[in-house]
């Protein structure tokens, strides 16, 4: 159950995300009565073998596991995230939001 949404340029470019984050990017063209609903949700999520990225792809409807991108992991490899700017850079900030569970 999502309790609520960030616009994902409020996030601080330095603040970490790890796998398993879900946004949603909005006004995404889809056919629905309430505009409300007009989102794709996507996660990241880990390559098998790889440390350098994550994955970014759709967790609902009918584009489930399209990737929309690749985002890289923070320098330092004991923690297996990514950041802020990372995530910005990777899927931008127009209508796009942070799920906050």
């Amino acid at each position: 159950m999502v309790d609520g949404l960030i616009p994902l340029i409020e996030i601080d470019d330095n603040k970490q995300f790890w796998k398993g984050t879900r946004f949603r990017v909005h006004g995404v063209g889809l056919n629905v009565e309430n505009q409300a609903d007009d989102y794709y949700e996507y996660m990241l999520a880990e390559i098998p073998g790889e440390r350098d990225s994550m994955l970014i792809t759709c967790v609902v409807g009918y584009k489930s596991g399209s990737a929309l991108g690749f985002v890289k992991t923070s320098a330092d490899k004991s923690q297996f995230s990514v950041s802020g700017k990372g995530l910005k850079e990777a899927v931008g900030t127009e209508n796009v939001y942070l799920v906050i569970e």
